[in-house]
């Protein structure tokens, strides 16, 4: 009997929370035993954190990545963004992504986690209203609790999940207030989806976390969505690609996805979906960097988003 491969979606969370949370029991899952605890402290706070709480808004994206240098050569010719080392004591770094001057995200290192398994990809980071209510509605409805919730001052409560249908995230209960909305420029985050084996369980299963969300639909097609405070927050598909478990996909705002397709190419990624037209506005593609993690560069279409606002 072969053994059987571990699951990369387990891996890549464990790796998420001891990277993000510096604990000593995930910490010893990847051969970090005999290292001390990061100093959570350190951790670098939410760029434009303000007063209020956005529940259900995606806040911060995390990059875990199998080869740091390749991945910040990638983004840093394509969209611009510069990276700042942030030391969080014991050895370990987190790097800060920066667009236009601000954080937008960060970069994990994931080398030597494990061989058999790719874990480069990207995770969001969603805010709660009240993380106990959240970890509660989690456990009920089947989810996976993979770093039960722990403060980091200079951000607040946080804690690594799955979804029941095993959609990796964190979820963040801000100390302050979230930042606020804005308008998205060429190189923000634009959007972000759920590629769901079952759009409406998936639907349903994120307004019991979130109760500020309220859904809709959009388009011919009946596309679902999520808003709250009035905004478009996330959208929910059916997954669009045999073989893989249901995921959070992240977006990007550019000007011209076909350029950026053929830029990322010549960059050593990978053209997955080649440009088209969304039937909801602009042209999408999908895009690989060179360590193996999935994302999507879009241009905009202000229109949608003040339709969709407005149901």
């Amino acid at each position: 009997m072969s053994t059987p491969k571990p699951s990369p979606w387990r891996g890549f969370a464990a790796l998420l929370a001891a990277a993000l949370l510096g604990s000593t029991t995930l910490g010893g899952l990847l051969g970090l035993a005999g290292c001390a605890a990061v100093d959570p402290a350190r951790f670098p706070p939410i760029d434009g954190a303000g007063a209020d709480r956005l529940p259900g808004k995606v806040v911060w994206h995390d990059l875990l990545t199998e080869d740091p240098a390749a991945a910040k050569r990638f983004y840093g010719d394509l969209f611009g963004w510069t990276f700042r080392p942030v030391d969080l004591g014991a050895g370990q770094t987190y790097t800060v992504i920066e667009h236009a001057g601000r954080g937008i995200g960060g970069l994990v290192d994931a080398r030597g986690f494990n061989a058999d398994v790719n874990v480069s990809r990207w995770i969001p980071v969603l805010s709660v209203a009240d993380m106990d209510a959240a970890m509660a509605s989690l456990r009920a409805a089947g989810g996976t609790v993979f770093q039960a919730p722990v403060d980091i001052p200079q951000r607040g409560q946080v804690a690594v999940a799955a979804d029941p249908k095993g959609a990796v995230l964190t979820l963040l209960e801000a100390r302050t207030g979230d930042p606020a909305d804005h308008r998205p420029e060429d190189g923000d985050w634009l959007w972000n989806e759920i590629w769901s084996s079952s759009p409406a369980a998936t639907v349903a299963f994120y307004q019991q976390l979130i109760p500020a969300y309220q859904a809709g639909t959009a388009g011919e097609g009946g596309y679902r969505y999520l808003s709250s405070q009035g905004q478009p927050r996330l959208g929910v598909r059916p997954k669009p690609i045999d073989g893989i478990k249901d995921t959070w996909m992240a977006y990007v705002r550019v000007a011209d996805p076909t350029a950026v397709a053929a830029a990322a190419a010549g960059l050593g990624g990978r053209v997955l979906l080649e440009p088209r037209e969304n039937p909801l506005g602009g042209q999408v593609a999908m895009l690989n960097d060179p360590t193996g993690a999935g994302f999507l560069v879009q241009s905009w279409d202000p229109a949608w988003t003040r339709q969709t606002a407005a149901r």
